[in-house]
């Protein structure tokens, strides 16, 4: 975000104020040269390819993105392979004021993800699909094939509980292969990342295995893992198991793996058990039994007797330092020595971080299939996720259907049912369509459960599109473009704004921006005000509604 440019997009700076926010100068947003820095990026002539040539805005944020990441890792970012291009207009939208009244990711009086959707249909098992799974959430989908296409493979997972299990026993094992590449191909990775990485290539091919009973395509891989296997045997190969967490003080690579760091092994190993040697024939030498061979950093390697016998020292020693009890000696023999070990042990560490960079290097080299195999994986895991919720949960698959109407046979809340104890949900049905049922009111007494509903509807269609079975006997529903809330009576004082216009606000977004594909949901409208006041906004609202674009939208409203 350009520094000059903050008045305009104060709504964003709000947005982020839990968030660290760093502002660049204006000329990092030029058209042209992030234009040139994407380019240069991808080795390409134009931006064609990526179906973003026409985005103006696009390209220079990404652009100004691409710069910051460069200067901040002060080295060029190669894993960065390709640039995705993406409309709302291909996504149920579900802006911030809905994700928060209906609580998807954050429960609203506590911050917590207990009593939230993700909470009961997020059972991921790799971080990867906890990713995917939030953004499938946040942005569910607005094509009946995609959402046909998972329901299909959540059948075949449900259908195949045993195979489902196991599957999910195997991810368990696998680390985070997008961080770990990133990390990785950026410089940055040590011995104990690239273990993490031949665990998780070694689950490939028993995950391999086990996908073959499910058939559709979003259990398939993208790639030939052949690649990735062999860089798993390199590792095994190569890369001790217990390796140290840095990199530059030897002990990262296995006896074997490189006859060169052998020899230096094996020249250090032996160098200690000549002291020993050393010391038991200097012991007979001279007759003092108390003499000791030692080392320190300052310095090096030398004899220690004890300043009572220091009388007896053989004029060869030669004397290095006085302490208190003792005499410190050396001898052109154990200084001899102690260049031989000292140049062992530092070229053995070199070799090992040379030996560990070349191996790195071919990790690097293969991040775009690191990345695709991730992608895949995270799509695996939350489909067998939502799979097993939907086991657990008897969740029913919804139909898509291209009539408009959303009918809802004993639905029921999905966190509802789960939060209460002793009792059991009482679930609901709901009929909506574009003509003679497009607008619900719902009235009843405090604690009836008419929020309730309102929310239950709202989350159903939103598990619908985003590729879940939902928590009813059965349900048809039509795809919807946006889900509005207004819901609850919070004031924001600290911008001059009370409660009454808070809810005059977030209903004029409503109304201005609601379509006839749209989904509203209105909880007692007009409570900032005096009764009559309140009743004439609430029928003048739901007036509006009925009639808007001379189609209607599909509401619930409840009210007293």
């Amino acid at each position: 975000q350009a520094s000059t440019s903050i008045p305009l997009y104060q709504p964003v700076v709000n947005a982020l104020t839990d968030n660290a926010i760093s502002y660049l100068d204006d000329r990092f947003f030029e058209h042209k040269s992030g234009r040139l820095r994407l380019l240069e990026q991808f080795q390409t002539r134009s931006l064609e390819g990526f179906g973003c040539a026409h985005l103006r805005a696009g390209i220079s944020a990404a652009g100004a993105l691409l710069a910051y990441v460069n200067e901040t890792q002060k080295q060029p970012v190669s894993h960065l392979h390709r640039i995705q291009p993406y409309a709302l207009t291909n996504y149920l939208i579900v802006d911030d004021l809905s994700c928060r009244n209906l609580e998807l990711l954050k429960n609203i009086r506590t911050g917590a993800t207990q009593g939230t959707l993700i909470s009961i249909v997020d059972q991921t098992v790799t971080a990867m699909g906890g990713r995917m799974l939030k953004k499938w959430l946040r942005y569910p989908c607005l094509d009946a094939d995609t959402i046909n296409a998972r329901f299909d493979a959540l059948d075949e997972a449900r259908a195949n509980m045993a195979a489902t299990r196991q599957l999910r026993e195997i991810l368990k094992a696998v680390y985070d292969l997008e961080r770990l590449g990133s990390k990785i191909v950026m410089g940055q990775g040590n011995a104990r990342d690239l273990i993490a990485l031949k665990r998780s290539v070694q689950c490939l091919p028993d995950l391999e295995q086990h996908l073959d009973g499910l058939k559709s395509d979003l259990f398939r891989w993208p790639l030939d893992l052949a690649p990735l296997k062999d860089l798993g045997d390199l590792i095994e190969q190569s890369i001790r198991e217990d390796a140290p967490p840095t990199i530059n003080e030897g002990g990262l690579i296995k006896n074997g793996f490189n006859q060169v760091l052998d020899n230096l092994i094996r020249m250090s190993r032996d160098g200690k058990g000549w002291l020993a040697e050393l010391e038991v024939s200097e012991k007979a030498a001279t007759g003092i039994n108390a003499l000791k061979v030692r080392y320190n950093k300052v310095f090096g390697y030398y004899i220690e007797i004890p300043k009572a016998r220091s009388a007896d020292a053989p004029p060869h020693y030669v004397r290095k330092q006085t302490l208190v009890n003792a005499e410190r000696y050396i001898t052109d023999e154990l200084k001899k020595f102690e260049s031989q070990v000292l140049g062992a042990e530092e070229k053995r560490a070199q070799l090992e971080y040379e030996i560990f960079s070349q191996i790195r290097a071919q990790v690097s080299a293969n991040s775009a299939d690191l990345q695709a195999v991730a992608d895949s994986l995270a799509r695996i895991d939350c489909l067998l996720n939502l799979a097993t919720v939907a086991e657990q949960n008897e969740y029913t698959r919804p139909i898509i259907n291209q009539d408009g109407r959303i009918l809802i046979e004993d639905g029921r809340h999905p966190v509802v049912e789960k939060m209460i104890s002793g009792e059991r949900f009482v679930p609901n049905s709901v009929v909506m369509d574009n003509a003679g049922d497009q607008i619900l009111l719902i009235t009843g007494p405090n604690m009836a459960g008419k929020s309730t509903v309102l929310r239950q509807v709202a989350l159903l269609v939103l598990m619908a599109q985003m590729g879940s079975f939902v928590p009813a006997r059965q349900a048809s529903i039509a795809l919807v473009d946006r889900i509005f809330t207004r819901v609850g009576a919070l004031d924001n004082l600290s911008q001059g704004q009370s409660t009454f216009m808070v809810e005059m606000e977030e209903t004029a977004n409503i109304l201005n921006n609601a379509t006839g594909d749209s989904l509203v949901i209105m909880d007692e409208i007009g409570r900032g005000t005096s009764t009559f006041d309140g009743l004439s906004i609430a029928w003048a609202v739901a007036e509006y509604l009925h009639d808007l674009h001379d189609c209607g939208v599909k509401t619930l409203f409840a009210t007293h």
